[in-house]
Formats: C-alpha cells, structure tokens, sequence
C-alpha cells in the first residue's frame, strides 16, 4: 500500500478513536500505526528512537501553548515551543540546571479542555548565559489519561502538517 493510501486509512482510523467508535482489534491497528508513524516522523526529523521508548511519546510537534512551571527558585509563565506525549521545550529566563524538577500546568486549546498537570524534569537547557533560553522538559508525573489526551492532540497537530 502507498503511502497516501495507508494515511488515509490512518486517518479514518483516528477520528473513529477519537470518537470512541473503534472496536477491541481496532483500536489494537490504530496503536500500532499510530507508532509506526510516529517513528516515520522520527526519522523525517532526523531523530532515532530511543531504545525502550515509544516513539509516539518521543517525536514532537511545534506548537505554542501556555505553560506554568513551578520550582523552589521562582513559578514561571512561557508558551511551549513544541511537545510530545513524553515533555515540552520552551524558553526560560533563568531556568534551573538540568536534572532539576518542578510542576507544571500545561494549558490545552479549547474552553473545556482541562489542562495537564504534573511533575517534570529538565532534560536539557541551551547553554550559555543568555535569557531566555530554550529549557526541554520530560514528563515524570502525568497520568495515563493526560498523557493520551496529549498523544490524540499531538497526532491532530502532525496529521494537519502532512499533505499526502
């Protein structure tokens, strides 16, 4: 099957899962294709996958929302740069350094969207003395259905961005 014919499939398959309208064996191909396209944009970002991590939770999207970080030093208010099912990046003025912790409230579009909260680590920081900087975050609490919530948004962003 050609690529534009297995995305179309795809699609379908996901605004059915969105919808909640797919049976058991369904679901179990749209998780399946869902991370094979996730590792095909991997690679189309010149990224590889990291042994043992989903690629779906690792392959990011630009996308610009609020975000509140919390940490002993001071609470601070940016927009994300881009996101994954796995963390967020977005600039900072003096960020803690690397492997430091914090909360965060994640806002989501939408009016009756709840936001994501959690706990998350920084995993890198560009380096430098220069503020803002670029601050990448990995999620280490966030619930399986934030996390999911997350992942049905992320594939909406990546599905609009393809034309095929």
């Amino acid at each position: 099957m050609d690529f534009s014919a297995w995305l179309a499939n795809f699609r379908n398959l996901h605004e059915r899962a969105r919808r909640k309208l797919l049976t058991s064996e369904e679901y179990t191909r749209y998780l399946e294709d869902r991370e094979q396209l996730a590792r095909t944009l991997l690679k189309a970002q010149g990224q590889t996958a990291v042994k043992g991590i989903s690629a779906r939770r690792t392959f990011r999207v630009p996308k610009g929302l609020p975000v509140d970080v919390c940490f002993r030093e001071a609470a601070l208010r940016s927009r994300t740069l881009d996101l994954s099912s796995g963390g967020f990046s977005c600039t900072l003025t003096q960020p803690p350094d690397e492997g430091g912790r914090g909360g965060f409230v994640l806002w989501l579009p939408g009016e009756n969207e709840a936001p994501v909260v959690g706990r998350a680590r920084i995993v890198a920081r560009a380096p430098g003395e220069k503020d803002p900087r670029r601050v990448s975050f990995s999620f280490e609490d966030v619930s399986e259905e934030d996390r999911e919530r997350l992942e049905m948004m992320i594939f909406d962003l990546a599905l609009g961005y393809i034309r095929a």
